[in-house]
């Protein structure tokens, strides 16, 4: 498995951790995209094969500071979603802090991959920056366009996923949760266009490596980056996803948890052989 591919994939086994019953505005919308976006270096750059082996070779040395340092980090969070998907009551508090704790180790995965982001960015070339500019926009507006589809049934569909077919109450209990989250797409959207506009601008003009490294970090990794409602709509987000979460798992059959087991269990398991390659 190539390198980049490889760190996407611990990435994703936090995420998929976190998501075993969120709700679908909170879940994989606003607050994740751009975290997403920055295991997804190659994707954005029309690279040349040289860059794309030096995106490989950064990725692939990364790849043994990461088994080192933050695997062992990964594989006790992931012990402790086991533990709260096997008790048929869970408290509160011991959501809570998965989501706190889930975070934290995507801020430093992400804050990890930023120097090389930063590095790759500036040997752009202005015909790769054009094609950049143009892949950021076409990637923000098929984001929202999908985001704003179906909402409710894609919420139900991938707790579906993770836990297995849901009764009545429980899909009733996500329409509600996603019902409850304030649609932002507008603000979202102006401020992303206007955040890929300085980015652009920053590698016209040849920024530095440590003012790209800057930018991106508050791009990716600060609340203070975003406009007052965007703020005001992550402390909503993240308030209501952890108690949609908490009220979702405490209705969990004990044949539910199982099948939620078995799947995390399937995802570490990957998690496990690649990290050991």
């Amino acid at each position: 498995m190539p390198s980049s591919r490889l760190m996407k994939r611990y990435l994703t086994v936090i995420l998929v951790s976190l998501t075993i019953a969120a709700c679908s505005r909170v879940e994989m919308a606003y607050e994740n995209a751009d975290w997403l976006g920055a295991w997804r270096i190659g994707g954005y750059l029309d690279l040349t094969s040289e860059q794309r082996g030096r995106l490989r070779d950064g990725l692939g040395a990364y790849q043994a500071f990461h088994r080192e340092h933050r695997l062992p980090a990964i594989n006790t969070y992931l012990d402790e979603v086991d533990n709260v998907l096997a008790t048929s009551d869970p408290a509160k508090a011991d959501v809570d802090a998965l989501f706190i704790e889930g975070e934290a180790l995507i801020r430093n995965n992400v804050s990890d991959v930023i120097p090389l982001a930063a590095e790759l960015l500036r040997e752009l070339d202005s015909e790769q920056i054009d094609a950049l500019e143009a892949t950021l926009a076409e990637g923000r507006e098929a984001y929202v366009e999908r985001l704003l589809v179906d909402q409710e049934e894609r919420a139900i569909e991938r707790t579906g996923d993770w836990v297995g077919p849901l009764d009545d109450t429980q899909r009733e209990t996500l329409t509600q949760c996603v019902a409850e989250m304030p649609d932002v797409s507008d603000e979202w959207q102006a401020w992303r266009r206007e955040t890929e506009e300085t980015l652009v601008t920053m590698l016209r003009n040849d920024a530095s490596q440590s003012e790209v490294q800057a930018f991106l970090r508050e791009w990716l990794l600060e609340d203070a980056a975003r406009s007052p409602v965007l703020q005001d709509y992550r402390q909503t987000s993240r308030a209501l996803w952890r108690r949609c979460t908490h009220r979702t798992l405490a209705l969990l059959t004990a044949e539910q948890r199982s099948h939620a087991r078995e799947q995390l269990a399937g995802y570490r398991g990957d998690l496990e052989t690649v990290a050991a390659r």
